[in-house]
């Protein structure tokens, strides 16, 4: 008796008779919920390590606040429609490009703040309160984040792993920020253009390096 090899084509075929698109609400809500649960656990995580700053219902009124938290917002929402991209075979990185849009839209108020401050005081703009923790604390509390965001692309069939894993490490560090945000006690731009950023591109760096493999399917 003879027995007649499948082809690569009636394989393929065969693999994918029974698959049906997914729409791109569906990967979005899957990558919210795992973003909003890994969120809850940073919250929990924040308050038990360094608890909320004392004077947050007084601070929510200052625009350097809300500017801060709103570079904060703004990268998570870009890295959070490029995952959302990402997580799909078809994906293309030409988008990649408005990852720095957040950055630069709010790189003038930093440069108002160094503009309107004598040279001798930018010291305190840059360093702020608690510059040496800040950066790593951040890091600490995008954990649970990167692996709620994990647990939705397990679901999914990304075939750029490195982007994937990359946008996916900079998606948790900046909705960790935004996190960090209630205990933060520095709000001017320098600061968080600086040292937020740094948590965004070690975040970036490192999913990159665990993305070929945490989210392989």
């Amino acid at each position: 008796m003879i027995t007649v090899q499948p082809t690569t084509d009636a394989l393929v075929e065969a693999l994918v008779a029974r698959l049906r698109p997914v729409s791109q609400g569906t990967v979005a809500l899957r990558l919210a919920a795992g973003a909003i649960t890994g969120a809850a656990v940073s919250i929990l995580l924040l308050l038990t390590l360094v608890g909320a700053r004392p004077d947050l219902l007084s601070v929510v009124q200052s625009p350097r606040f809300w500017g801060k938290a709103g570079y904060m917002v703004a990268t998570a929402a870009v890295s959070l429609f490029l995952a959302a991209r990402l997580a799909r075979p078809s994906s293309r990185i030409s988008l990649l490009w408005i990852i720095p849009i957040p950055l630069l839209a709010y790189a003038p108020a930093a440069i108002v703040e160094l503009a309107t401050t004598p040279s001798s005081q930018w010291a305190p703009l840059l360093l702020g309160q608690g510059w040496q923790l800040c950066t790593w604390l951040v890091l600490i509390l995008s954990m649970p984040i990167y692996a709620g965001l994990w647990w939705a692309f397990r679901s999914f069939a990304p075939t750029r792993m490195d982007a994937a894993g990359a946008i996916t490490g900079l998606c948790a560090s900046a909705i960790a920020s935004v996190v960090y945000c209630l205990h933060c006690p520095t709000d001017t731009a320098v600061f968080a253009l600086v040292w937020y950023t740094l948590a965004f591109a070690i975040a970036a760096v490192l999913g990159r390096a665990v993305g070929s493999r945490l989210l392989r399917w």
